[in-house]
C-alpha cells in the first residue's frame, strides 16, 4: 500500500470537469468523490493545510490565520505566516508553532516514511511537514533552494522558474521532480504533492480569467503524469492517489480597507500595537483590541454595514448575547485568534463569467474581481476531495461530510494506523457503501437576518457550509 496526495491549492468542485480538468474528472469517477467536502474556518491556506497535516481543526493546532498579531512576540507589525521567520517567531524556540504532531510523526512511529514537495510558499511547506529534518525524511519547496540536498536536486532538475501569473513553470517543475526522484526513486508511503494553482491565478487574475483557466489545465496535466506513474507500475492496484484543495474562491465585488472605514468613524485602527483596534486584512479580517470593553460600539459600527456579514468573538462575553457567534463554534477559537473576526456578506449571484459567488474582501494586493477566500461564503467552503485506488469505493460519490482535518485520519487508516491526538476521523464512507451515510443539516440563526449553513455527521460533528441571508 502507498498513497499519493495532490493538492490543488483554492480549486473549487464545480470548476472540475471533463473539459477543464480531465484527469481529476477520472479519478473521480474511477474512485469516491466527497460531495460534501468543505474547508475548515478560516478557510485560508496556512489554517488549512496545519489541519491537513494534523488532523486537527485550527483552534487545536493553533495556525488560525494566514496573518496573525503578537503584540508580545511583534509589536511592530502584523505576522505572516508564509515566511519562515514569522513562523519561528510564533514557535518561541521550538520546531514549530504547531500545537498537535502530523501525521508524518504518527508514520515515522510506526516505521514508515513521508515526503512532501510544495510549488506553494516556504511557510506553506514548513506547516505541512515540520518535522522533516528532526525525522530525516524528504521536503523540498520552490522558495527554499539553498541546502544541499536543493542545490543537488536543482543540478538534475534545472533552477525553480520564476513565478508568473499563471505559475504553470513552477508547479510543471515540482511535479517533474515529485515523479521522477520522490516517487520513482524514494519511494515513501505516503507522498504529498501541493501545488499553488489554481490558487494564485485565481486571485490575480480572476476565476474564469484565460490565466486561471490555463493553471486549472496545468495542474491537471501534473495530475496526470501521476496517474501515469501509477498505471506503470506493478503495484499499480495498491496505490491510492487522493487529490484535495484547501478551499475554494469566491469573486471578489466591492474592495475596501476595513482600517480606513474604521479610522473614518472615530477608531484608531492599524497593524501595530499603538493602535486601539490592530487589523489582519483579508476575505475575514481579524481585530485585536486593546479594550475589550469596546467591543460592543466596535461590533454596532459594523453591523451598521451592508458589507458585514458575521462577527465571531473568540471569547463570547465580548459580545452581548446573540450578536455574533463564537469562534469555538467552528473549532476555530485558540489563544492566538483574533479577539474579533468578521465575515463579509456575500451572494449567490453570478460574477462576470457565469460563476456562482461574489463578496466584499480587504486585501491590498488583490484587485477588484479577483478570486477570494477565508470566510464562510459557500465558494469559499466547497472544497475538493476525491480518492482512487486500492480499497477506495469505484464510481462512488460520498455523502458524509468532510474537511481538512479527516483526510489523515483516512491515510493512516489504511495503514491501520490511528493519530492519538487528531480529531478529525477516517472517512470510511470512501471504503463501504454501509459506513456512508447522508449528514444532519443545521441552521444556526445570526443576527441582521443571516444563517450559518452546516452539517453533522453521526458523531455530532459540525460542519459549516455557507454564511447565507436567511
Amino acid at each position: 500500500m502507498r498513497v499519493v496526495l495532490i493538492g490543488f491549492d483554492g480549486l473549487r468542485p464545480d470548476l472540475v470537469s471533463p473539459a477543464r480538468t480531465p484527469h481529476l474528472a477520472r479519478l473521480a469517477a474511477e474512485g469516491a468523490w466527497f460531495s460534501a467536502a468543505r474547508s475548515v474556518f478560516p478557510s485560508e491556506t496556512r489554517a488549512a493545510t496545519p489541519s491537513l497535516a494534523t488532523g486537527c481543526r485550527p483552534g487545536a493546532h493553533g495556525m488560525v490565520a494566514n496573518t496573525l498579531f503578537d503584540a508580545a512576540l511583534c509589536p511592530g507589525r502584523l505576522l505572516r505566516t508564509k515566511s519562515p521567520a514569522d513562523l519561528a517567531l510564533l514557535a518561541a524556540g521550538g520546531e514549530s508553532p504547531l500545537e498537535r504532531e502530523t501525521a508524518a510523526e504518527v508514520l515515522a512511529r510506526a516505521g514508515r516514511s513521508f515526503a512532501l514537495v510544495s510549488s506553494g510558499t516556504a511557510g506553506a511547506a514548513r506547516l505541512l511537514h515540520p518535522a522533516a529534518e528532526r525525522l530525516g525524511q524528504f521536503r523540498w519547496n520552490v522558495e527554499e533552494q539553498e541546502a544541499p540536498e536543493a542545490r543537488r536536486l536543482a543540478a538534475r532538475f534545472g533552477p525553480v522558474p520564476p513565478a508568473a501569473v499563471p505559475n504553470a513553470a513552477r508547479i510543471a517543475h515540482a511535479g517533474r521532480l515529485f515523479v521522477e526522484h520522490v516517487l520513482a526513486e524514494l519511494r515513501p508511503d505516503v507522498a504529498l504533492l501541493w501545488l499553488s494553482e489554481p490558487d494564485l491565478s485565481f486571485h490575480y487574475a480572476g476565476l474564469g480569467a484565460a490565466a486561471a483557466l490555463a493553471a486549472l489545465a496545468a495542474a491537471d496535466a501534473v495530475l496526470g503524469r501521476v496517474m501515469a506513474w501509477r498505471a506503470a507500475e506493478p503495484d499499480a492496484a495498491e496505490i491510492v492517489i487522493g487529490v484535495l484543495s484547501d478551499h475554494g474562491h469566491v469573486t471578489g465585488r466591492g474592495k475596501l480597507s476595513l482600517v480606513e472605514e474604521l479610522r473614518r468613524a472615530g477608531f484608531d485602527a492599524g497593524s501595530d500595537a499603538g493602535r486601539q483596534v490592530v487589523v489582519a486584512p483579508g476575505a475575514a479580517p481579524g481585530l485585536w483590541l486593546r479594550r475589550p470593553e469596546d467591543a460592543p460600539a466596535l461590533a454596532a459600527f459594523l453591523a451598521a454595514h451592508p458589507w458585514t456579514g458575521a462577527l465571531l468573538p473568540r471569547d463570547p462575553a465580548l459580545l452581548p448575547e446573540g450578536w455574533g457567534i463564537p469562534l469555538s463554534a467552528l473549532g476555530s477559537a485558540h489563544r492566538r485568534s483574533a479577539d474579533l473576526v468578521l465575515c463579509f456578506a456575500g451572494d449567490a449571484g453570478p460574477d462576470v463569467w457565469g460563476l456562482p459567488g461574489t463578496a466584499p474582501f480587504d486585501s491590498p494586493d488583490v484587485p477588484e474581481g479577483g478570486g477570494m477566500h477565508g470566510g464562510l461564503h459557500a465558494a469559499e467552503l466547497a472544497s475538493v476531495l476525491v480518492f482512487a485506488g486500492g480499497p477506495i469505493r469505484r464510481g462512488a460519490v460520498v455523502r458524509q461530510p468532510a474537511d481538512l482535518s479527516d483526510v489523515m485520519p483516512t491515510v493512516l487508516h489504511l495503514f491501520g494506523l490511528a493519530g492519538p491526538q487528531m480529531e478529525g476521523r477516517p472517512l470510511l464512507g470512501a471504503l463501504a457503501a454501509a459506513e456512508d451515510a447522508e449528514p444532519e443539516p443545521v441552521w444556526l440563526p445570526l443576527p441582521r437576518g443571516f444563517l450559518l449553513e452546516g452539517m453533522r455527521n453521526g458523531a455530532g460533528r459540525f460542519y459549516p457550509s455557507a454564511l447565507r441571508r436567511a
